[in-house]
């Protein structure tokens, strides 16, 4: 290793969202002359990223685990990772790597750190009293992360820029808006509406702050009233989630033909083009990934009015907005779209230039670099 090189580490919780979301990013970087290095729980892309020339570490941060002893396992693995490493920068990605790493961070080498908070999630949503002193915990955390003089907060939308400000004190000028992980428009191309019958696809993790049990009651509300299209569900099950959908549900699902389902979403430019309208009846989001590949292909969304969802369309003109957990208004936006064709092509044309304007990745990566380049000169 080149000793003059400047040295980045991506601390992120699993190696296959650093590929989808950030790995534009750290080939950038790299091409730019820095040693990247990849900290994370491996599942399937380690000899990628090895290939790809970025240093690789595992992390086990035991995903799918309660036991606090196992807890402590990340905590010391990164700490040596970063006496060991002495990166320049550290970026965290996601809400476990930023408390762990930025706790840890106080007391190693690291002066600079970029966070990025990917959607605050259904931890946020108070939906019982467990979930409401675990955020609070959280955020008293997050508080103490915060007090880094050389740090720079990437967030997706105003709402995440809203709550930390006031509830962790993050101030405003550390904090920087970068709606999403973009899209290569290159590879996700616009494609014309298949003319056969209608594709309804909800593209996701399969868990139920998704929204995915309102899409089956939605699916079960149009099948009943004699509304005829093919009906997706793609995307597998995330155990590690308090609220993914269980097994036996989407088998009930399956044999009773309320939805197709496809356990994984490596082929996603296909469904896209195969699809007519892509759904999102998600609680909370950051700012989803496949909102924007539905727009670049030239897909209409139908998405909730909820942080996250409603900063990634213009409603009635890229999606369509509902409110969240209405499955009544979920099915009857599905039904009202589709038989309206001239509506439909005019917002699946309207999406991709928007996807064109807003979603660029080349965009997003550099806007990334600006945020290296800052801390570091």
């Amino acid at each position: 290793m080149k000793k003059n090189l400047k040295k980045i580490i991506y601390l992120v919780n699993i190696d296959s969202f650093f590929v989808s979301h950030r790995i534009k990013i750290a080939e950038k970087l790299k091409k730019n002359g820095y040693e990247v290095h990849v900290a994370t729980e491996f599942t399937n892309y380690k000899n990628l990223l090895n290939k790809k020339g970025f240093i690789t570490h595992e992390i086990d941060f035991k995903r799918n685990s309660l036991n606090i002893f196992l807890a402590l396992i990340p905590i010391f693995q990164i700490f040596f990772l970063l006496f060991k490493v002495k990166p320049d920068i550290l970026h965290l990605i996601s809400l476990k790597p930023t408390i762990i790493g930025g706790l840890i961070s106080f007391v190693s080498p690291v002066k600079k750190i970029v966070i990025s908070i990917t959607g605050l999630g259904s931890m946020f949503l108070n939906k019982n009293i467990f979930e409401k002193i675990r955020k609070n915990i959280f955020n008293f955390l997050l508080k103490i992360v915060f007090l880094h003089n050389q740090l720079i907060v990437i967030l997706q939308n105003e709402n995440d820029k809203k709550y930390l400000s006031i509830k962790t004190n993050l101030k405003k000028e550390k904090i920087k808006i970068i709606r999403g992980s973009g899209v290569d428009l290159k590879k996700f191309k616009f494609s014309k509406l298949p003319k056969n019958l209608f594709s309804i696809s909800m593209i996701s993790r399969v868990i139920a702050d998704k929204g995915v049990y309102e899409y089956i009651s939605a699916v079960k509300n149009l099948k009943k009233n004699n509304f005829k299209a093919n009906f997706y569900l793609v995307g597998n099950i995330d155990f590690s989630n308090p609220s993914a959908v269980k097994k036996v549900d989407i088998n009930l699902w399956k044999k009773k033909k309320i939805i197709k389902y496809i356990s994984h979403k490596q082929n996603i430019i296909s469904i896209l083009k195969k699809s007519s309208i892509i759904v999102l009846p998600s609680y909370r989001e950051g700012f989803p990934k496949i909102l924007m590949e539905a727009a670049a292909v030239g897909r209409p969304s139908i998405t909730t009015n909820v942080p996250g969802c409603r900063d990634a369309v213009i409603n009635n003109k890229t999606g369509i907005l509902v409110p969240p957990k209405n499955a009544i208004r979920l099915a009857k936006a599905i039904k009202d779209l589709s038989l309206n064709k001239k509506k439909l092509n005019k917002i699946s044309k309207a999406a991709r230039a928007h996807a064109v304007k807003k979603f660029n990745i080349i965009d997003i990566v550099n806007k990334h670099i600006l945020i290296y380049q800052s801390l570091i000169q």
